[in-house]
This record gives structure tokens, C-alpha cells and sequence, in this order.
């Protein structure tokens, strides 16, 4: 159910134009001093009307060049997101080809990589001599494994950083 008044549109109308209620014509505040719906919409309206005015107000609104610097940065990412689309399915194709192949052939290595392994461990640099001390497996790993693990962080963590270094 809708209800409206007959003078209802124009007391809008003077409630937009700051007519109202000191230059509006008497016959419409005649009304609205004697209609309660259009009393309401009166003080509803001219209230919505000040927020209105008031937000206009406190808005910050950036310069056109600020915006247009925002925009021409957002198609450039877009247009590179768009580009970089066919790249990121060759590279989830290839991902996958290299994962099947790696399941296929794992049965066919697996053998070879146990006979390389037995042949390994039948060498005699594999034996540590009799004489060996604590202080020397620790001074061993030391200047071995350290120095291989470091490394190893190192080529994980460098694209890692390299990528929240260039990162916006």
C-alpha cells in the first residue's frame, strides 16, 4: 500500500531546490501544517536532504589526474594478468607431463638407483676408520654439510625475498 499525498511531489521538489519552508508558495505549507503524511515526509526528507549536504561536504575526492594514475595502472595489471594466462597453463601442463613421466619411469629407475646405491655402499671410501673421534665427525659436518645446507636455504629463500623485494 502506498501512500501519497496530493502536494507531495512538489513539497519534494522545494525540499531539493532549499525552498522549504521559507520560500515555498503558502498554499504547500498550508497543507503540510495541516496533513500529518506530508508533515513526515517534511522532516524525513529535509533530513536526508542535510546528510546529504553534509556528506557532499566531507567527501575526499581525489583530482582527475589521481584517478586517471589509477586507472592506467589497473589496465596495465590487467593487461598483464591477460597476458600471463596461456604462460601459467603451459607451465601447469608441464608440471603435470613432468609428473607423469616421473610416476612412469620411477619403477625403471628404481633399479638402476639400487644397483648405483649397492655399488656405493660396497666402496671402501664408505667405511670410516677405526680411529675416528666425536670431534671429528662434528668437524667433518662442519665444513661439509653446514656449508651445503646454507646453500641449499639459500636457493629455497633468495626468489622467496626477490619476490617480496619487487612485489607492489
Amino acid at each position: 500500500m502506498k501512500l501519497q499525498g496530493p502536494f507531495e511531489q512538489e513539497l519534494m521538489d522545494a525540499i531539493a531546490a532549499r525552498r522549504w519552508p521559507a520560500r515555498a508558495d503558502q498554499t504547500l505549507r498550508d497543507h503540510v501544517a495541516a496533513c500529518p503524511l506530508c508533515s513526515d515526509v517534511a522532516e524525513i526528507a529535509a533530513a536526508f536532504y542535510d546528510d546529504r549536504e553534509c556528506a557532499r561536504a566531507e567527501a575526499m575526492v581525489p583530482s582527475a589526474s589521481a584517478v586517471w594514475w589509477r586507472a592506467q595502472i589497473r589496465a596495465r595489471e590487467d593487461a598483464a594478468r591477460l597476458a600471463a594466462r596461456p604462460l601459467l597453463i603451459v607451465q601447469a601442463i608441464a608440471t603435470i607431463v613432468a609428473a607423469v613421466v616421473a610416476i612412469v619411469l620411477a619403477p625403471a629407475a628404481s633399479t638402476w638407483i639400487r644397483s648405483s646405491l649397492a655399488a656405493l655402499g660396497a666402496a671402501e671410501f664408505w667405511t670410516l676408520p677405526r680411529d675416528v673421534s666425536l670431534s671429528w665427525v662434528l668437524s667433518a659436518a662442519a665444513y661439509t654439510t653446514l656449508p651445503l645446507i646454507m646453500v641449499g636455504v639459500w636457493v629455497v629463500l633468495a626468489p622467496v625475498v626477490v619476490y617480496l623485494a619487487l612485489d607492489e
